[in-house]
């Protein structure tokens, strides 16, 4: 069945809903509207099919009897900032009734079916998947420099967003949160030219607004995946005079939200503190395989070293693990000329890198793992101590994991610097930087001094 004959079929639907052919509650004689409110709805174009069929169904029951009378609701492309359907709904008597709703508004309602029903445009050509994306901070900046007008005097204003909780944008790579990504804290403290979610624009223009987030599926990782992403969107709601409400994959659940009216003040996500926030800005990532990290968390038996590498070229992760309050940086390309892998620049066509977001007490670990296969004479790797200060009076130190032809090569690192340097480069910075010998710790130098002292 294609989407357009779903949704048709959701259309028709609508005139079955609870209360469609008989005056709403709210009607009565005796009840009392509820407060008036000014609804912004988001919605991604994205959808996929069902999505698309349980969005308009519950839009639609939202207008024919969730609103009161003076209520409006602006319905808007969530992702292409445009404007999709306009209702206001008089204060008249006559609007109680579901029936004269559905018969004033079908327009509005059939543009978002269209909306709704139409094919999207596609990705660009090597861009990630826009399943349910949305684009959450140009969304807002839209709102409040345009949208948030259309509230009447007196009304309330809530917003609800239907899409993604990741944030995926092909313009923005640095700031996906596709594969177990999320944002630091830092990025809510930096400026917008430098990320997305910085600060900057209209940071504000919605006082007191409650924000649902309703998304799809299980975009998940983790618990804890979910938990930190919806941690960050409730400081980012924050900082933009926002408070973060239902936060759910539940439509029923977020609708109910949005009936009980934008003041209600009920919201459901937990009340994330923002002290101590991590000025870093960076994209941390979780992942679902615990084994992807085993090879750097495990301990090693001591005193086995493996021989060196059968061969030369290969897939290959090169990691760094450590104690102590220090924030140290692993650097690394596959060869001259090619695309340095670090926590500001996270993904390039050789690999990635990761960063234990200090998920195990007083030991963290990052690592860079080229997917695609490597020289490992030409693999250059760089360590820095970004922030923290030393109290050994040995100075940072650790050690250095590399995976490469089944095995794993362990050695130690030293830097002699005491305090961080935030990764600065040039004259004088050379103690807060070490560089990792890939070929010795494999131990192909010391095989190749073997087979020269060998040689007549």
């Amino acid at each position: 069945m294609n989407t357009r004959r779903i949704l048709a079929l959701g259309w028709l639907c609508l005139a079955c809903l609870p209360g469609v052919t008989r005056p709403m509650a709210l009607g009565e004689p005796d009840a009392t509207p509820p407060q008036a409110t000014h609804w912004i709805v988001g919605v991604s174009p994205y959808l996929e099919r069902d999505a698309k069929d349980a969005v308009f169904r519950s839009i639609g029951r939202l207008v024919l009897e969730g609103l009161p009378v003076g209520s409006s609701l602006a319905v808007y492309d969530a992702f292409h900032l445009k404007t999709v359907a306009t209702i206001s709904i008089p204060e008249a008597k006559a609007f109680r009734s579901s029936r004269t709703r559905a018969n004033q508004f079908a327009g509005e309602l059939n543009r978002l079916r269209q909306f709704l029903a139409a094919s999207p445009e596609p990705a660009p050509a090597g861009a990630e998947m826009l399943t349910n994306a949305v684009r959450l901070p140009q969304f807002l900046d839209f709102v409040f420099e345009n949208a948030a007008n259309a509230a009447g005097v007196g009304q309330s204003t809530g917003l609800l967003v239907l899409g993604s909780p990741l944030y995926l944008d092909p313009k923005e790579p640095d700031c996906s949160m596709r594969d177990g990504y999320f944002p630091s804290d830092g990025h809510l403290l930096a400026d917008r030219d430098r990320t997305v979610f910085g600060k900057g624009g209209h940071d504000t223009g919605i006082p007191n607004a409650i924000l649902h987030l309703g998304y799809f599926g299980d975009p998940w990782i983790s618990d804890v995946h979910r938990e930190r992403v919806q941690r960050f969107w409730n400081l980012y709601a924050a900082r933009r005079g926002l408070r973060l409400g239902t936060f759910s994959a539940d439509l029923p659940t977020v609708f109910t939200a949005v009936t009980r009216g934008a003041g209600s003040g009920e919201t459901g996500a937990p009340d994330f503190r923002s002290e101590g926030l991590d000025s870093k800005v960076e994209m941390v990532r979780i992942t679902r395989d615990a084994g992807v990290s085993d090879w750097i968390t495990r301990e090693l038996l001591s005193g086995t070293r493996p021989p060196p590498p059968r061969v030369r070229r290969g897939p290959m992760k090169i990691g760094i693990r450590w104690r102590g309050d220090l924030d140290l940086d692993l650097y690394a390309r596959p060869k001259d000329g090619s695309e340095t892998l670090y926590f500001e620049h996270m993904r390039s066509p050789e690999g990635y890198y990761f960063k234990d977001h200090r998920s195990s007490p007083d030991r963290e670990y990052e690592f860079i793992e080229f997917e695609s296969p490597v020289d490992v004479e030409a693999v250059t790797a760089r360590i820095n101590h970004f922030a923290g200060d030393s109290r050994s009076p040995r100075g940072p130190h650790g050690e250095v994991r590399i995976e490469f032809d089944g095995r794993i090569y362990s050695d130690d690192f030293q830097l002699a610097s005491r305090r961080g340097n935030e990764g600065r480069e040039g004259r004088g910075q050379a103690p807060y930087w070490t560089e990792i010998d890939v070929p010795a710790i494999l131990g192909l130098r010391a095989q190749a001094e073997a087979v020269n002292r060998a040689s007549p």
